[in-house]
């Protein structure tokens, strides 16, 4: 079992395309709505609003989690997994983003397919969206949508902003203060329908079949283990660095992200733990710092 509610093992389950929508087709690999790959700023061209003034960051809905701490979905925005900006969304929103990502249809227009579909009605684009501050906990954006007479900017909650932007290939920009102060957030995501999770300070994904079968790299003579895709200083301090290769968790065997995940909440009250961990072929042990509490922001 893992140590958080069964419901939203389900519900994680559902919005990390673990499982399918009920009702729901799976449309062509030429459908799926894409994303922008690399970061750049933003023109804001014909704007009049408040962020015409400064650079926003572009960035990318990597996919959609749960927060471990609250079992409440999240949005993750990120270039890569060394900065990642959660969004705390509604779990209708969460089904809405995650249903574009996964590139599936339904047989009738839900809420955000609705929306589309009157906006392209009506002559206008979704050129792109901005998540542009938080205030008392809350995140604000705004939509940036070109009509026959311009620019127009439409207030909206950022969790709606995502979901039209992922239907529509519309940017996504977000206020560079927001990717600075970035809360230390515990979740469990998923990237290309396999787990990811971020715990204590470390984000990691399974093995690369081809990693596996090559023998090189970090992986190198890795018959089992994560893949270590981020680690805070701290973390990299005590000798884990992006690429390595987690194959032990105290000691528990961590074949896949949800082993790991769970290993490391089972020595949640533990003082440093004890991993085992492999680089250029090498197997190591270390010890991890003791744990650092994550912050919570609202929606």
């Amino acid at each position: 079992m893992y140590p958080y509610p069964t419901a939203a093992l389900v519900a994680s389950a559902l919005l990390l395309g673990l499982a399918p929508l009920p009702g729901a087709a799976q449309v062509g690999p030429g459908e799926r709505p894409t994303t922008p790959a690399e970061i750049r700023s933003s023109p804001l061209e014909e704007s009049s609003g408040p962020q015409e003034s400064r650079q926003l960051v572009q960035v990318e809905v990597a996919s959609v989690g749960v927060d471990l701490a609250s079992a409440a979905p999240l949005a993750l925005l990120h270039s890569d997994w060394e900065n990642v900006l959660p969004i705390w969304i509604g779990d209708a929103e969460a089904v809405a983003i995650a249903r574009a990502l996964q590139g599936v249809s339904v047989p009738r227009p839900m809420t955000h397919d609705l929306l589309v579909g009157v906006m392209e009605t009506l002559g206008g684009t979704l050129e792109e969206i901005q998540i542009t501050e938080i205030r008392e906990a809350t995140f604000y954006g705004v939509l940036r949508i070109r009509t026959a007479g311009g620019i127009r900017e439409v207030d909206t909650r950022p969790s709606d902003a995502l979901a039209l932007a992922v239907r529509t290939r519309a940017r996504i920009f977000v206020a560079p203060e927001l990717l600075e102060n970035i809360p230390e957030v515990e979740f469990l995501s998923a990237e290309g329908g396999n787990p990811i999770v971020r715990v204590r300070g470390i984000t990691v994904g399974a093995i690369e079949g081809e990693s596996r079968r090559s023998g090189s790299g970090a992986a190198a003579g890795a018959t089992q283990g994560v893949r270590v895709l981020h680690a805070a200083s701290e973390v990299e301090a005590r000798g884990l660095q992006r690429g390595d290769v987690v194959t032990r968790v105290a000691d528990r065997a961590t074949r896949q992200p949800l082993d790991f995940l769970e290993a490391m909440r089972d020595q949640r009250d533990a003082g440093a733990i004890q991993v085992t961990r492999i680089r250029d072929g090498a197997e190591d042990t270390i010890q991890l710092p003791p744990r650092r509490g994550p912050a919570r922001t609202g929606q």
